[in-house]
């Protein structure tokens, strides 16, 4: 995550319509958001995809103009929330929410986990097959891409999303009523990486 370009550059290069901006954007705010809206659909590949459509939704309405730095990462936060609850409502499935207000709000309450939440997750990780486990390590607190985690792992493209999917459910299923965790924990991941380039793991 070093390297990566503030919410107000991200702003301006947005509003000039530069290609960077939505790959900067892309950058800093993709995998935080599936993680999120993963939270609520319990279907990761449906979350990855309604991010990727609301980001190009946002791209292509040019909906940034009014947006304030210190405001981007709440907007998109509240919609992607938004757009899992229809999603969930289409389907007639329960809408279980986190209570996201803002995300400086979130990113504060990752900050305060303390040792027992951490441990409670690290010991969740710790059960799950040990490929299961590197493929969610790589991908979700690495941040690698598919193929790139393939690589890494020696295994297919496919296998690596059998596998993240796999973990992400078997993750749910261990946290159970503690699944807000699972989110908490991977800001805190990645605040760390961003204050840190060399930081691997907690």
């Amino acid at each position: 995550m070093s390297g990566m370009l503030s919410d107000s550059k991200i702003l301006q290069t947005l509003r000039e319509k530069e290609p960077l901006g939505m790959d900067a954007l892309f950058e800093r705010y993709y995998r935080p958001l599936v993680v999120f809206a993963e939270s609520y659909l319990h279907d990761l590949q449906s979350a990855e995809d309604l991010v990727q459509e609301q980001m190009v939704k946002l791209w292509s309405k040019q909906t940034f103009a009014g947006i304030v730095p210190e405001a981007l990462g709440t907007f998109l936060f509240t919609v992607v929330k938004n757009a899992c609850i229809n999603w969930l409502e289409k389907k007639r499935l329960p809408v279980k929410s986190l209570d996201l207000l803002h995300y400086q709000i979130a990113l504060e309450e990752a900050e305060r986990l303390d040792d027992s939440a951490v441990e409670l997750i690290r010991g969740a990780l710790e059960k799950l097959p040990d490929k299961t486990r590197l493929v969610v390590t790589v991908v979700m607190l690495q941040e690698k891409m598919y193929k790139e985690a393939a690589e890494e792992l020696g295994v297919s493209v496919n296998t690596v999303k059998t596998l993240l999917k796999q973990g992400m459910r078997e993750l749910r299923e261990l946290l159970k009523d503690k699944q807000e965790l699972i989110f908490y924990f991977y800001l805190l991941h990645a605040e760390c990486r961003e204050q840190n380039p060399i930081y691997d793991h907690l």
